[in-house]
């Protein structure tokens, strides 16, 4: 069978499963109070169900059961399946002891290297390396840490990226497509299979992900995510020689923000295990940005990224063409914030320095310390509403057309109503 007819079918059948299951699972987290509920790092202001990365869960290995049993009548190899349902249902059962109960970071790391050692002692290890200049390198013994570190890197840079709606599960379907692209070029079937059928299911759960009726990922599904982007990228990358930059090019943004994440709690001298409001999504809403531009400014650097990796891959130059065009797209967003914050006497530079994760200081420079993002997101919605009616009164001539009245620091001098039910 063709494969870009194979790449369409799982990515269907999967859309439908997920699609049908969401709202289910959504009412579950109701029933079982599996839910995240308001807090100073949150955007929402009402609980949320954490139970959209269960439902990814089913609809995708249903959907391969039914792909192989009804539609393309193939065996799938359930051997390499069956290891990861189980890494997935102990990462899931972890995630969701985290989801409903709360588990101290430390404990859920514990948890996972245990899965992860399992994994590599079932043969799931990265033994050679294809490093640009240098060719294919056998790692030897050194094939145990770096797939530790494989493993925890993605699992974990999915379970911190994920904090904006769309953000987590817009970059793993970045990254299932370009594992689709890859899979294609290289004839592998069996990868093609899996990464459409992920993509499908995750692109159902991204439109209950940003639609009215609300469903989170959870630490459930952002792990899971983590752990079977790991899985699909290592076995493809084996299979077919990638070079190490490219299986990492999906992942861009999360490991970016994982590192300065990482560095920046080290130089604050606190845990590295101690959450905060000020990653990468984070600081791009302490500049200025929406919840929804700060998303599609990250996932256009992402798609970017993916582009000018697979470009290099495929040898088709005019691929970088759309790749500065995300680019661009996302220093068009960075450009229309600096014309704002220009004004409250911040530069470019200190801007880029905040955003890498260099700088700690924008917060003292525009006198907002002790702001959370909850506040902050607040205040946003608070201005959008109130912009229109004063430039309705204003085109009856009774008010001029202005912003509400802010202060030196940008904050809004009028006092913003807050619901602050379980913040």
């Amino acid at each position: 069978m063709n494969l870009g007819v194979i790449a369409a079918l799982g990515f269907v059948v999967a859309f439908l499963m997920s699609w049908l299951v969401q709202p289910h699972f959504r009412n579950l987290g109701f029933l079982t109070e599996i839910v995240d509920h308001p807090g100073y790092r949150r955007p929402h202001r009402e609980p949320v169900p954490r139970t959209g990365g269960m439902a990814i869960f089913i609809s995708f290995f249903c959907a391969l059961f039914f792909l192989e049993n009804v539609v393309l009548r193939t065996p799938l190899p359930w051997s390499w399946l069956g290891i990861l349902i189980g890494a997935g249902l102990a990462l899931l059962a972890l995630g969701v002891g985290d989801d409903r109960f709360g588990i101290h970071a430390e404990k859920k790391l514990y948890g996972q290297l245990v899965v992860i050692v399992v994994l590599m002692l079932f043969g799931q290890r990265i033994d050679t390396l294809v490093l640009p200049g240098m060719g294919m390198i056998e790692l030897g013994g050194w094939a145990w840490p770096f797939t530790l570190f494989w493993y925890m890197g993605f699992i974990n840079s999915m379970n911190l990226i994920d904090g904006l709606d769309g953000l987590a599960s817009g970059i793993s379907i970045l990254a299932s497509l370009a594992l689709v692209a890859i899979s294609v070029a290289v004839g592998q079937m069996y990868s093609l299979l899996f990464a459409s059928a992920l993509c499908g299911a995750t692109v159902a759960f991204f439109y209950w992900n940003i639609s009215s009726r609300k469903i989170f990922l959870g630490d459930s599904g952002s792990m899971w995510m983590g752990l079977v982007l790991a899985s699909l990228t290592m076995n493809l990358g084996k299979k077919a020689g990638l070079s190490l930059p490219l299986m990492l090019a999906p992942m861009i943004v999360p490991i970016w923000d994982t590192g300065t994440t990482i560095i920046r709690r080290f130089r604050r001298r606190s845990s590295i295990f101690l959450a905060d409001d000020y990653h990468l999504h984070h600081r791009l809403l302490r500049l200025g940005f929406t919840p929804r531009a700060a998303v599609i400014c990250l996932l256009a650097v992402s798609a970017g990224t993916i582009l000018f990796a697979l470009s290099d891959f495929l040898n088709v130059g005019w691929l970088g063409l759309p790749a500065m065009v995300a680019w661009m797209w996302a220093a068009q967003l960075g450009a229309q914030r600096h014309l704002e914050n220009r004004q409250r006497g911040l530069d470019l530079f200190t801007e880029i320095v905040y955003v890498l994760g260099f700088d700690d200081r924008l917060d003292q420079l525009r006198g907002n310390v002790g702001q959370d993002v909850a506040d902050i997101i607040d205040l946003q919605a608070a201005r959008q509403r109130v912009s229109p009616a004063v430039v309705r009164e204003g085109t009856t001539g009774a008010v001029a057309q202005e912003s509400p009245s802010t202060d030196d620091s940008g904050t809004s001098s009028e006092v913003v109503p807050r619901n602050t039910d379980g913040a």
